[in-house]
C-alpha cells in the first residue's frame, strides 16, 4: 500500500505539466454537460458535518440517482464511467462521513459517529436536500456493498422521498456469508495453486474474525484472486489520478480512506442479518447482483428479496459480473434501470 501511493504520488510531482495534465483535460472535455444539464460540487451540511456531495446530469428534468458506494474510498473519480447514466439521470455521489473531501474536512474528528444509525440520517437529510435544490419529490436510491446498509435504512426509514431502492451487491447475513466465502476461496486458491494466497488463508483461520485487520487481510486475498481485481485496481488508480480538480491531497487522501475503519464500524457491518436490516419496505425493491460474486454472495441475497414485502420486488443476477459489476459495466447496470422504468427514455 505505501510503496503504491509512493509510486502514485511519484507519478503526480514529476509528471505535472505532462502525461497527467494532458489526460485531465481530455477527462475535462469528455465531462463537459450542454447547456440544460447541471454540474455542481461542494460541501452540504448534513447532520451538524460539512459534506462533500456531486451533482452531475444532461438534463435537469431527469430523474435523481442517489449513489450510495461501498465503504473505503471516494467513488467520485469514477464519474468518467457514469456518463451514459448522466444522459437519463441527475446522477448524484456523496463523500459520507466516512471518504473523500468530507474525512479530509473533519481532520479526523468525529469518528464515534461513524455508525449505520447516523449514515442513515445523513443520507435522509442528504434526499431532503436534493429534494429541495432539484424541485424533485423522490429520487431513485441505488447502493452497492456496504451502502446497501445504509440504503436498506433510508428507504425503509423514509420511503415517502424514494422511488425505489436498487441494491448492488447486497449485503444480507454477514455471518454466514463471511464462513462461506473464506472454505469458497480456501478451495479455489488450492485449486488454482495459489499456494501463497492459500498458505495465508490457513495462517488466518476462518471467521468470525475479532479485529478488523483480520477481515481487510481476508479481503485482500479475495481481490488477489479475484478476475475483477486487477481490472478494478488499474480503473480506479487510472481515474483518481486523472480526475480533473483531484489534488494531491485529494489522490493521498484517496489511498488512506480504505484504511479508516474503525473497529465499532466493524462490528455493526459484521452483525448485519436480514432481521436487522428488516423484510417490510413501502418502495419497489430491486436486486442486481453479479452472478459470479464472490464477496457479497447471490444465493444469500437471493433469499433476502425472496422474503422481502413490497409494492414490487425483482431479483435480477447480472450474468458473467462480480462484486465490481457498477463500475465495470455502469451500461448494464443502466439497462437494467431502464427495464425497471426507473431511468427517462432517451
Amino acid at each position: 500500500m505505501l510503496l503504491t501511493v509512493a509510486a502514485v504520488i511519484a507519478v503526480v510531482v514529476v509528471a505535472p505539466l505532462g502525461f497527467v495534465v494532458l489526460r485531465r483535460r481530455a477527462v475535462a472535455r469528455r465531462l463537459a454537460l450542454p447547456p440544460e444539464g447541471i454540474n455542481e460540487s461542494g460541501f452540504v451540511r448534513i447532520g451538524g458535518v460539512d459534506q462533500w456531495v456531486q451533482v452531475r446530469g444532461a438534463d435537469r428534468a431527469n430523474p435523481v440517482l442517489l449513489w450510495l458506494h461501498p465503504h473505503g474510498a471516494s467513488m467520485i473519480p469514477l464519474t468518467p464511467l457514469y456518463t451514459s447514466l448522466e444522459q437519463h439521470f441527475t446522477v448524484v455521489q456523496w463523500d459520507r462521513r466516512t471518504v473523500g473531501r468530507t474525512r479530509r474536512a473533519a481532520r479526523g474528528r468525529g469518528v464515534a459517529e461513524w455508525t449505520f444509525d447516523r449514515l442513515v440520517a445523513d443520507g435522509i437529510e442528504l434526499a431532503e436536500h436534493l429534494r429541495q435544490r432539484l424541485g424533485q419529490d423522490r429520487v431513485v436510491l441505488a447502493a452497492h456493498s456496504q451502502g446497501t446498509v445504509i440504503g436498506v435504512g433510508m428507504a425503509r426509514r423514509r420511503p415517502d422521498l424514494f422511488h425505489a431502492y436498487v441494491g448492488m451487491g447486497q449485503m444480507v447475513d454477514m455471518e454466514r456469508n463471511e464462513a462461506i466465502a473464506y472454505e469458497r476461496l480456501l478451495a479455489a486458491t488450492r485449486a488454482a495453486g495459489r499456494h501463497g494466497v492459500v498458505k495465508g488463508l490457513v495462517k488466518l483461520g476462518p471467521p468470525p474474525y475479532p479485529k478488523v485487520d483480520q477481515w481487510t487481510r481476508r479481503l485482500r486475498y479475495a481481490m488477489a484472486v479475484d478476475p475483477e481485481g486487477t481490472t478494478w485496481r488499474n480503473i480506479a488508480i487510472a481515474r483518481v489520478l486523472l480526475m480533473p480538480g483531484y489534488s494531491l491531497r485529494d489522490i493521498v487522501g484517496w489511498f488512506g480512506d480504505v484504511m479508516a475503519f474503525p473497529q465499532h464500524l466493524y462490528a455493526e457491518t459484521m452483525a448485519v442479518t436480514p432481521e436487522r436490516l428488516g423484510t417490510t419496505f413501502e418502495v419497489p425493491v430491486l436486486i442486481l447482483q453479479g452472478a459470479n460474486e464472490t464477496w457479497a454472495l447471490p444465493e444469500l441475497a437471493q433469499e433476502y428479496v425472496e422474503r422481502i414485502d413490497a409494492p414490487a420486488k425483482a431479483y435480477v443476477p447480472l450474468e458473467g459480473l462480480g462484486h465490481m459489476a457498477p463500475f465495470l459495466a455502469p451500461d448494464r447496470v443502466l439497462a437494467e434501470l431502464t427495464a425497471a422504468r426507473l431511468a427517462r427514455p432517451a
